[in-house]
Parts: structure tokens; C-alpha cells; sequence
């Protein structure tokens, strides 16, 4: 008999950003020449609450989830509310996906391009989208950055992964998601830890109709410690990560400064404020 051979996927939850790698026979992608392979992951095999899909191209490689235990939502449904009710986190989440939104919130606050890529017959209600992300922003953030859409003709290119590296070539510094809710390119090296921070703690919240409104408070107190970090940054000519950490703990007790939390500072500082006061925070 022979033996089915397996290859490792790494998977991300589109509900809840749990991610693990999963086993894939390899005769689903020797069987298939153009399209794509979709592979449902039943709840347990990543994490213990969501069945999703996995959508991959024939060499393997994730282009797209889906969810399958909620109600799957086309970005083109986002809508305003008649009611006047805002759309919940939750909601939102189950739209955009886990990653894709903490991604987003990422580019928008750092100041990075964002774009995402959609078949030409795919409409996307931008408006909702952006305006969601501008409520979550302070005032001197809001608009300076809007998603904006990459289109492309499947017919031209079947292969979708080859027009993806494509969009890469032309917008290297930009942050690329999917309509499948799948983060093509993170610019950044920081990760998307901070924001996915943000979102639990959002999320954690009772009041489901208040959970964005949490998301922008976060927000504002990771700003004001980017204030704190200047006031020390102007004061020095050089300082450690681990310095800089003792004297944030000196100006207020905060539990959430961590190198890495240092790291996101650095980055924000370098992209909003200022390249050179952002080197002077050595590793």
C-alpha cells in the first residue's frame, strides 16, 4: 500500500487570528494543474471555537479563507446601518478577517499604503471600511490613508499568485490584503502584535456596541506613550531598549512596555515623527 505523503501548511484562524500548521496530502495538489485547492479545518485543528476554509494554489501556498460556522459576508455587503447603529467588532472581523484587520489598523496607523486585491467583477464598499478605520483613529491620524483597491482580470492571469507578485514589484512599502481575508504582503517587521492586543482586549468588553470605541482608546494610550518615549528620546543622545523601559516605568507604571512593545514605539516614531530621533533607540 502506499503511503500518503503530507505537506505542513501553517494556517491562521480568519475568526480569532489562531494560527498552527495543519497536514495536507500532496496528491490534492498533483491532481490540479490551474485554480485553486480549498481545505475545510474543522473546529480543534487550530483552534477550538471556528471552522474556516483554507483556499490554496496548486503549489500550496494560501491565498484565502473563508468562514463557514458564521454567516459568510462578501465586502461588498457592508453597509450603513438603517437603524443609525454603527457595525460591531465582531461583525467587522467576521467581514475583513482576524489578521487582515489587525493589519489594517497597522498600516493605517503607521502610515503605510493599503490596498486590497479583487477580481474586476468584485465591488468593495470602500467607504464603510475606511470610515470605520477613521473612527478608530485620532483626529491628527484620521484620512491620510484610505484603503484603496488593485483589480485584476482572472482571465488574464490564472494563476493569481503570479499577479500578486506583480502588485509586490509595484508597491513594495504597501500593505496587501485579499477579498478572502488574506494578508498578501506585511511591509513591516514588527509583526501585528500590538494590534492584535488591541482587538482581544476589545473584544473582551460586555458591550458589543461599544468594542471599536475600545479599539480607539488602546489607541490613544499607545500614543501617549509614544509621547512619554519623546520626552525621554530628546533628552539623550543614545538609549537602550532596555534603559528606555525602566525610565517609561519611572513616568508611569505600565505592565504592557516590553522590548517588543519598544519596537512598535520605534517603528511609529520613525514613520510619524521623526527617522532620526527613532535611531537614537538602540536594540
Amino acid at each position: 500500500m502506499m503511503q500518503v505523503q503530507y505537506k505542513s501548511i501553517h494556517v491562521t484562524c480568519p475568526s480569532c487570528g489562531a494560527e498552527k500548521s495543519v497536514p495536507v496530502p500532496i496528491t490534492l495538489f498533483s491532481e490540479k494543474k490551474f485554480g485553486h485547492v480549498k481545505i475545510q479545518v474543522p473546529k480543534g485543528a487550530v483552534c477550538q471555537d471556528h471552522i474556516f476554509i483554507v483556499f490554496l494554489d496548486v503549489q500550496g501556498r494560501i491565498i484565502g479563507y473563508e468562514t463557514v460556522d458564521l454567516s459568510i459576508l462578501s465586502l461588498a455587503d457592508i453597509k450603513t446601518r438603517e437603524d443609525g447603529k454603527t457595525i460591531s467588532l465582531k461583525e467587522f472581523i467576521d467581514i475583513m478577517g482576524f489578521q487582515c484587520f489587525a493589519g489594517l489598523i497597522h498600516a493605517k496607523l503607521f502610515n503605510y499604503p493599503l490596498y486590497i486585491i479583487v477580481k474586476n467583477e468584485f465591488k468593495v464598499n470602500l467607504d464603510v471600511i475606511n470610515n470605520v478605520l477613521d473612527d478608530l483613529m485620532p483626529e491628527m491620524y484620521k484620512n491620510t490613508r484610505s484603503l484603496k483597491t488593485f483589480k485584476y482580470d482572472g482571465d488574464i492571469y490564472p494563476l493569481v499568485t503570479y499577479f500578486y507578485a506583480l502588485v509586490k514589484i509595484k508597491r513594495k512599502t504597501a500593505f496587501l490584503m485579499n477579498n478572502r481575508k488574506y494578508i498578501v504582503q506585511m511591509p513591516w517587521i514588527t509583526g501585528l502584535e500590538l494590534e492584535q492586543s488591541i482587538i482581544n482586549s476589545a473584544l473582551s468588553k460586555d458591550d458589543k456596541n461599544e468594542q471599536l470605541k475600545f479599539i480607539a482608546f488602546y489607541i490613544s494610550k499607545f500614543l501617549e506613550d509614544v509621547e512619554k518615549t519623546l520626552i525621554i528620546v530628546k533628552s539623550v543622545k543614545k538609549i537602550s531598549k532596555k534603559d528606555l523601559i525602566k525610565k517609561l516605568k519611572e513616568i508611569a507604571i505600565t505592565s504592557t512596555v516590553s522590548k517588543n512593545y519598544i519596537s512598535f514605539i520605534k517603528e511609529f516614531v520613525h514613520r510619524r515623527i521623526s527617522p532620526e530621533l527613532a535611531k537614537k533607540i538602540n536594540d
